[in-house]
């Protein structure tokens, strides 16, 4: 199933992931099918050359064993399953593979927030698999534009633990900014309109200068003064406080690898450092 990738796809599943992926191999060519995980039908994708699991993480399991019950008189020769879990390995599909079918993992590495979101050209494709099956879901990365990262099963849960730092927790740092500025008299759209440029710009900011270069702002320059009274002023909002502070504290590797001098590291860690904690050893 290598040379030509295209061949035939079934993708079960009903969500966001599932439509886009539709959306995505169905221009690209190449024959799509979908189910829903709940299709008395469903183990008839098994026929085609790549079935991919578009389902909740808690769900492949499941439905993979289902499939694998649902497997007779079907063969798995030539043909594969994959899931889209950033964060599982192949275990979860272990039923089919003792049926003969390929097993992988095939995760965009991309935020879809409604079911009208496409593939996005350039994002890493995380793919675990054989030999054979890991050249197929490469091809068919880079056609959809984007970028094939081979990975360990041993190392996927670190891989998406940083997929989820950099985007669901990016949401977590604007929904506290965005609280801020309503507090200073802001509609909840227009603090996240005045947010966003500045993220955009920020990110702009990282992907010409890389990093450590590209962090900006007071702890970058070792501003205490102004960081105690952004503290100070977080007084009436001790969680985004906390957030403040352990936020700052995490650039310290950071702020080491600019260069800056021990001493305006050890007062940019005193100021951002909670009372009531341990001082940190500065090395």
């Amino acid at each position: 199933m290598t040379a030509g990738a295209p061949g035939s796809v079934g993708i079960l599943g009903s969500g966001r992931l599932a439509h886009a992926l539709q959306q995505s191999l169905s221009a690209h060519g190449g024959t799509v099918s979908v189910l829903s995980a709940r299709d008395p039908d469903r183990a008839a994708l098994l026929d085609l050359d790549l079935t991919v699991l578009a389902v909740s993480d808690d769900a492949i399991g499941p439905v993979a064993a289902a499939l694998a019950a649902e497997s007779a008189g079907r063969t798995g020769q030539g043909r594969a399953v994959v899931h889209c879990s950033g964060a599982l390995d192949r275990t979860p599909l272990a039923p089919l593979a003792e049926r003969g079918w390929r097993i992988g993992c095939w995760h965009p590495m991309q935020a879809f927030a409604t079911t009208d979101t496409p593939i996005a050209e350039g994002i890493t494709w995380g793919i675990t698999a054989d030999a054979e099956l890991t050249a197929t879901l490469a091809i068919r990365s880079e056609a959809l534009g984007g970028h094939p990262l081979v990975l360990r099963d041993q190392d996927r849960a670190r891989y998406h633990a940083a997929a989820a730092m950099a985007s669901n927790y990016t949401d977590v740092l604007l929904f506290h900014a965005m609280r801020l500025l309503e507090d200073c008299g802001l509609e909840p759209a227009a603090a996240v309109r005045a947010l966003l440029p500045l993220v955009r710009t920020s990110l702009d900011g990282v992907e010409l200068a890389g990093l450590p270069d590209g962090l900006t702002g007071p702890a970058s320059r070792g501003d205490v003064g102004t960081l105690r009274r952004h503290l100070a002023a977080l007084d009436d909002r001790p969680d985004t406080a906390a957030l403040y502070r352990a936020a700052g504290l995490a650039a310290h590797d950071l702020l080491v690898a600019r260069g800056m001098d021990p001493a305006t590291l050890a007062s940019v860690d005193a100021a951002l450092r909670d009372p009531q904690e341990p001082a940190r050893k500065i090395t």
